[in-house]
């Protein structure tokens, strides 16, 4: 059984970009494959929606050697 898809066609979306940004609660840095992994999703979805953080400004990203990508937020929230 495949992917789900919308009345147009489109694949339907199954994990938001907001809930990629919930696995940012600290200043670490991330991987594409950490995220990936953490939400079950493939790479390139894990990409797209971490570049789509990035474009939104919530989250930044820097190229560390070849094509390795991290990706932190620098302003997480705060837990009380």
């Amino acid at each position: 059984m495949g992917r789900k898809r919308d009345e147009g066609g489109k694949y339907q979306e199954t994990v938001s970009v907001d809930a990629v940004l919930e696995l940012f609660t600290d200043t670490e840095p991330r991987t594409t494959s950490e995220v990936a992994e953490a939400l079950d999703i493939a790479q390139r979805t894990a990409y797209n929606k971490l570049e789509a953080l990035t474009e939104r400004g919530d989250i930044r990203k820097k190229k560390i050697g070849g094509l390795a990508v991290v990706w932190w937020r620098p302003d997480p929230p705060k837990i009380e």
